[in-house]
């Protein structure tokens, strides 16, 4: 991103360059130009008012303006998206190759690829999504993923302990943990059920 002294650069030459390089010398594209940027601002920032800033300068003027209150632009590294897809990095590279996040050049080997959020992404069926909306998804999937993992987990250890319960007669209270000498087996089911019972505990504390 730009930084606040280069917006000011920028603002600073902009009349006296563009005007004197591109007005007078093709006034139809300086016109388009300018005509471009206006859209471009109320495409980006409809709020502003505009009335006033016809100008190519002063266009320029409100695109530095509208950087300097922007929130911070978050760009993800191709490992960040793999994580998020679900995919290796050598998956989202390719996709980069195949021109899937719009408007976006993989950098040389040896350089650390950053997409912007901003960017779009094409889908496995055809639809264009902003890259940011894509990432929320994709976050909630894994999100709802890993709550079922949990549920299918607790799950298991419930019906593991009333297998121990059904084979031994009763709690682990009542069974194995009364018991002063216990067998080779009961001494390796104790220990799972303890396990267990362990687990099923964390479950039961864990915030919902």
């Amino acid at each position: 991103m730009s930084t606040k002294q280069e917006r000011e650069m920028v603002v600073e030459k902009s009349g006296q360059l563009l005007e004197r390089a591109i007005k007078r010398a093709d006034p139809e594209f300086y016109r388009a130009f300018s005509n471009m940027l206006h859209d471009y601002i109320i495409v980006t920032n409809p709020r502003k008012q505009l009335e006033l800033k016809k100008d190519l300068r002063g266009l320029i003027r409100l695109m530095a303006e509208t950087v300097d209150q922007a929130m911070p632009l978050r760009t993800y590294s191709t490992g960040e998206l793999a994580r998020i897809f679900g995919v290796s990095v050598q998956a989202v590279n390719k996709w980069i190759d195949e021109g899937r996040f719009l408007g976006y050049k993989r950098m040389g080997k040896n350089r650390h690829n950053r997409i912007p959020e901003t960017l779009s992404f094409v889908m496995r069926n055809g639809e264009v999504l902003p890259l940011s909306e894509v990432v929320v998804m994709f976050e909630q999937q894994l999100q709802e993923q890993t709550a079922l993992s949990d549920h299918e987990h607790r799950d298991a250890v419930l019906e593991e302990i009333a297998r121990l319960m059904k084979k031994h007669g009763g709690t682990y209270e009542m069974t194995l943990g009364a018991k002063a000498e216990r067998t080779v087996e009961e001494d390796r089911d104790a220990s799972i059920w303890l396990a267990l019972l362990d687990e099923l505990r964390e479950f039961n504390e864990a915030p919902n």
